[in-house]
């Protein structure tokens, strides 16, 4: 039988990353560049608090993709195992270790529909945004597309149109913005193109609604149909709204760690900052210099808001 080992790789700490394992409590922020060791850092954090007796539970690590979230489970199992693909961890846990923010994002809304008794929401594919996409706009080009600039209206036909229409919602809900504020938006920078994607904005939240709310044959209310910026935007509107989903969370979370912090967009960062306020420790970790996800939302300078005592 292999004996566990600490430590995922091995790495000379210096003396702010041992800040970092022996666990002060309180916010830190670690900053570093490519290859630096803020990963394996948060990993062997992570796995010091559970080998020292934390409830696995209590501990929750956030990235921003999947391959991320891979590495730093395989990362933390094997510091605690010696085994990074088959052996379990210490005690038995119901919510992962490790997620995307999105994925976060998505339990809190299933814990919230489990509670009241609701379907758990359904993510909608970026396919299934186009078609509804599409629709809408053919719908709108059949009755002379009359909310839309007439130099936009020969390009709603363009297959691609669509896709940009959806990406640059995306890009506003992201940015903690609606319907209603993208329309202002428009007519604040007298831009006609925000504010009739503003309006169809609307147009595709109703009818997402409705699929959601039309129920099946027998009844029963349908899960609701969420993209990827809506499934933040809905779990930040949650817990902010429920208070017992709000406590329970928070009571849960002791020790919060964030990679990869300079790809968060706004709403991604009060989400943090909403765990991270009540946490006995809040670690985040990251390079404003990295950032590569401008174009998705990402804020790098988002990175320094994330001290839940923040302004």
């Amino acid at each position: 039988m292999r004996a566990p080992f600490t430590g995922t790789r091995s790495f000379d700490w210096d003396a702010g990353a041992r800040r970092v394992l022996a666990s002060p409590g309180g916010f830190l922020r670690v900053l570093g560049g490519p290859g630096t060791g803020k990963t394996a850092l948060l990993a062997s954090a992570a796995a010091r608090r559970i080998a020292d007796g934390a409830d696995p539970e209590s501990v929750l690590i956030l990235t921003t993709s999947r391959k991320a979230a891979d590495t730093l489970r395989a990362d933390i199992t094997r510091a605690l195992t010696g085994d990074p693909d088959n052996a379990p961890l210490p005690r038995t846990v119901r919510e992962p270790l490790v997620r995307t923010v999105h994925s976060y994002a998505y339990s809190v809304l299933r814990l919230q529909a489990k509670a009241d008794e609701l379907p758990a929401p359904r993510l909608l594919a970026g396919a299934e945004q186009d078609v509804v996409v599409r629709e809408l706009l053919a719908g709108d080009l059949a009755v002379g597309a009359p909310g839309w600039p007439a130099a936009l209206k020969p390009a709603l036909i363009v297959p691609g149109f669509a896709e940009e229409l959806r990406d640059l919602l995306l890009r506003a809900a992201e940015r903690g913005l609606g319907p209603e504020d993208l329309i202002r938006l428009g007519e604040r920078r007298k831009r006609d193109e925000w504010v009739a994607a503003g309006r169809f904005w609307s147009q595709y939240e109703e009818v997402t609604v409705l699929q959601g709310a039309g129920g099946n044959a027998l009844g029963v209310a349908s899960a609701p149909a969420l993209d990827a910026a809506e499934l933040v935007t809905s779990a930040l509107l949650a817990l902010e709204d429920d208070p017992e989903l709000r406590s329970r969370e928070q009571a849960r979370v002791r020790h919060l760690f964030v990679d990869d912090a300079q790809h968060l967009d706004p709403l991604q960062t009060q989400l943090i900052r909403l765990l991270g306020h009540t946490a006995g420790e809040f670690v985040v970790a990251g390079d404003q210099d990295q950032s590569v996800f401008s174009f998705r939302g990402a804020d790098p300078f988002l990175f320094a808001d994330a001290d839940p005592d923040g302004d």
